[in-house]
């Protein structure tokens, strides 16, 4: 457990099913940067409008006996120069008046052909505009605001099936939105992230500078949730490199690769493989325990399983004494005492208590 909980504490509650407020695309998503660069950006808008003024051109230019130039005579035709330089300014909305349409056919095909690609062509235009000075412009300050605001946070690298469950665990369990941070490299997956009310980061989670704009050295914990193993080996030997002291809890799938991600600066590892397994082979003799052990370890359940410093009015009792929760361990000078080997003691101020409690009222009998 990453916080202890207490009774004397709101708790807030997720539900799985409620419907979250509508959010405009990307109103918390953060992009560390774009999916492509400027240049590459303005090369493809400028292919773009090249392609429509190309087809402007080939229009007009088919069209050309219904244009006159008031500065030739009126029975002679437009050449191409003069379409070339008719289709700029016409595309540019400049119109001199020097060459107009006279016929009906040539006007419609303005109206109706010509105009939409105009209109195709500036919007286009004011899209690059955005995408590459407004847009940064605001991401960069969002990014600025974030980071002033990041302190003793959580980040949780990867939101797959075991990222998005922590995420909503942290949630119910109390912890602020906006004290958890999400990284990700699909952006499809942060947009469902800030469906939770969390903030998203775009970007590889093992990256120097992904690492810098999400503070992790200021961060309370560092969850890492990726895809596969050596992924998670790499992310975590980056956020050791960058943070020392902050607590990292991964996720690993094969037993084969907890040495590595030990060396590499975890905390806490937690092998989902292998806690499913004995889950799994417990349910063949029992038919209470599975059942039990997810309402345990889970907030929405009936009895919860925390860690937590003893309160100053449980210090000098018994560890068999403590009302409303049962006392399964204590951690006193870096020494774990568990209490269905050990003989209860007498609780210190420092110590940490890991107990089972009622999450409603009442104790645990």
């Amino acid at each position: 457990m990453l916080f202890s909980r207490s009774s004397s504490k709101p708790r807030l509650r997720v539900p799985r099913d409620a419907r979250m407020p509508w959010r405009p695309v990307h109103a918390r998503t953060l992009f560390s940067r774009p999916a492509i660069s400027p240049q590459r950006l303005l090369l493809r808008r400028i292919y773009m409008v090249l392609a429509l003024c190309l087809l402007a051109f080939m229009i007009l230019y088919v069209d050309r006996d219904g244009l006159r130039d008031s500065s030739k005579q009126t029975n002679e035709l437009m050449n191409l120069v003069d379409v070339v330089y008719f289709t700029m300014v016409t595309v540019a909305t400049v119109g001199y008046g020097d060459i107009v349409p006279v016929t009906a056919r040539a006007r419609l095909v303005d109206a109706l052909l010509i105009m939409p690609i105009r209109v195709i062509i500036w919007f286009i235009f004011l899209g690059t505009t955005y995408q590459l000075v407004i847009h940064r412009i605001v991401e960069e300050y969002r990014m600025k605001r974030l980071q002033r605001n990041l302190r003793d946070h959580i980040l949780v690298c990867g939101y797959g099936l075991s990222g998005s469950i922590a995420v909503r665990e942290l949630l119910e369990s109390g912890t602020d939105a906006h004290r958890i941070v999400v990284i990700d490299t699909n952006e499809a997956v942060l947009e469902a992230a800030t469906g939770v009310g969390v903030t998203g980061l775009l970007g590889d989670p093992s990256r120097e500078d992904i690492l810098r704009q999400a503070q992790v050295s200021e961060a309370h914990a560092v969850i890492v949730a990726v895809s596969d193993d050596p992924t998670a080996i790499l992310v975590t030997l980056s956020v050791r490199s960058f943070a020392p002291k902050v607590k990292i809890v991964v996720r690993v799938q094969e037993h084969v690769f907890q040495r590595q991600v030990r060396q590499a600066g975890a905390d806490v590892i937690v092998s989902s493989t292998k806690i499913g397994g004995l889950l799994l082979a417990d349910a063949v003799e029992s038919q209470y325990v599975v059942p039990f052990v997810s309402d345990m370890l889970s907030a929405r359940g009936r009895v919860t399983l925390l860690e937590r410093l003893a309160l100053p009015g449980e210090v000098g009792q018994m560890t068999n004494q403590v009302e409303g929760a049962i006392v399964v361990g204590l951690a006193r000078g870096g020494k774990v005492m568990e209490f269905y080997d050990d003989p209860h003691v007498a609780i210190e101020a420092g110590d940490t208590l890991v107990l089972i409690q009622s999450s409603r009222r009442g104790s645990v009998s």
